[in-house]
C-alpha cells in the first residue's frame, strides 16, 4: 500500500510542475512575440459579479 502511496505522489507532483512549467513557457513565448508581459488579469467588483448573476438568472428563468 505504501508503494501506490508513493507512486500517487510521484505523479501528483509531476503534474503540478508540468502545469508550471506549461504556464512559465507560455509568458516566456508572449514576452519574445511582443516584447512585454502578459497584462494583468482584470479583477471584477462585487457589483459586476451580481450584475452578470442576475443576468444568468433571468436567461435560466426565461427558457
Amino acid at each position: 500500500m505504501k508503494r501506490n502511496h508513493i507512486k500517487n505522489n510521484l505523479i501528483y507532483y509531476w503534474s503540478v510542475l508540468d502545469v508550471v512549467l506549461t504556464g512559465l513557457s507560455g509568458y516566456i513565448i508572449h514576452y519574445v512575440k511582443t516584447g512585454k508581459l502578459p497584462p494583468k488579469r482584470t479583477k471584477y467588483s462585487q457589483n459586476e459579479i451580481l450584475e452578470e448573476l442576475r443576468k444568468i438568472a433571468e436567461e435560466a428563468d426565461g427558457q
